[in-house]
């Protein structure tokens, strides 16, 4: 059984909440939390499994309440809140950052009726959380691209390379990781596949343009790849590469149940750009990118593969690894440094 305490300030969404989630044998609600304070104390008295964190509680907001509890005694906090879909919303990815494990928006109506939309996405991520287990997570400045490598500087130079990222649960902060590691003038288009709930995306965009010295935009069908700029996968679309190197973005069905793909994106990669490719594959539950990034290698690519110590789901990384698709699993601090070398073998930076 799931224990959830709900973090909610208001009294009919929480009693809504609890309803939907009474019904279902495998969840129990154990307590209802008004403030950000009163859910840091009910924490330590009721033990639950899983928190359900509104962001916008008076006394003490959801991300004061999410940086005191992942630096005490974390759990998995769900994040469930209308700031998602206000100018506010980068206080959403700032709560994954400092520890909360997802997020997802809450329907305007406080009624039945317009929580009944989302009751089985609640559910399923209620259920997929609390297989998580938390980290002591928070910011960490990123690491200084070391002067020199001890690896060899024969390497090849990738020629008119694209780099191709994946990632899921946990994936926004480890993106904004490594973007902000990356140097203002990288010669090199970035594409990336984040799974993420739908609605979120614009403000991940917003919160990872902030992040990065690159500017960080929604991908767009027909549009040119240019150097220096990040796409990220739009909402319900599978991104790819088309020939002439312009984004394709598609409608097809879901693929292992996502869409965007990561392995959609990463084989298109492959076929376009072949040897110049260097995929990347971040924290995440399941398997979408292993086939991918093996693609990427039989193409002549490189690929990187983010350590479990590092990765708060080691699922997608894991697969990665038993697909023999890793050419390199690294730390998620190394891992710009790895895209510079890759660009640059020969050169200091």
């Amino acid at each position: 059984m799931i224990k959830v305490l709900i973090a909610e300030d208001s009294p009919s969404i929480a009693a809504v909440m609890r309803e939907l989630l009474k019904n279902d044998p495998e969840i129990t609600v154990v307590g209802w939390a008004r403030t950000g304070r009163e859910a840091i104390a009910m924490r330590h008295d009721l033990d639950p499994d899983v928190i359900t964190m509104d962001l916008n509680m008076p006394s003490m907001g959801g991300l004061d309440a999410i940086k005191t509890i992942s630096a005490t005694k974390p759990v998995p906090i769900l994040v469930v809140s209308t700031l998602i879909e206000s100018r506010d919303s980068e206080i959403a990815f700032e709560a994954l950052r400092y520890g909360a494990l997802d997020i997802m928006g809450k329907p305007s109506g406080a009624g039945p009726g317009g929580f009944s939309s989302i009751e089985e996405e609640l559910k399923f991520r209620i259920k997929a959380v609390s297989r998580i287990r938390p980290m002591h997570r928070f910011s960490r400045p990123a690491q200084p691209v070391p002067q020199k490598r001890k690896e060899a500087a024969s390497e090849r130079k990738l020629r008119q390379p694209l780099i191709v990222i994946g990632a899921s649960t946990g994936g926004p902060p480890a993106l904004a990781q490594i973007l902000s590691g990356l140097p203002r003038y990288l010669p090199v288009p970035i594409t990336v596949v984040q799974h993420i709930a739908r609605g979120f995306i614009t403000g991940l965009r917003q919160w990872l343009d902030r992040q990065s010295a690159l500017p960080v935009q929604l991908a767009a069908d027909g549009v040119p790849l240019q150097s220096g700029h990040v796409y990220l996968a739009p909402d319900d679309c599978h991104l790819e590469i088309a020939p002439g190197k312009h984004l394709t973005l598609t409608t097809d069905a879901p693929i292992g149940g996502h869409r965007p793909s990561v392995d959609r994106l990463m084989e298109s990669a492959a076929s376009i750009y072949g040897p110049d490719v260097l995929g990347v594959l971040l924290t995440g539950m399941g398997r979408d990118g292993a086939e991918g990034l093996k693609k990427i290698l039989e193409a002549g690519g490189r690929s990187i593969v983010q350590d479990e110590a590092t990765s708060l789901v080691f699922g997608m990384p894991r697969e990665a690894i038993r697909a023999g698709a890793a050419g390199m699993v690294r730390p998620l601090d190394k891992i710009a440094n790895e895209i510079v070398h890759a660009i640059h073998p020969n050169e200091e930076d």
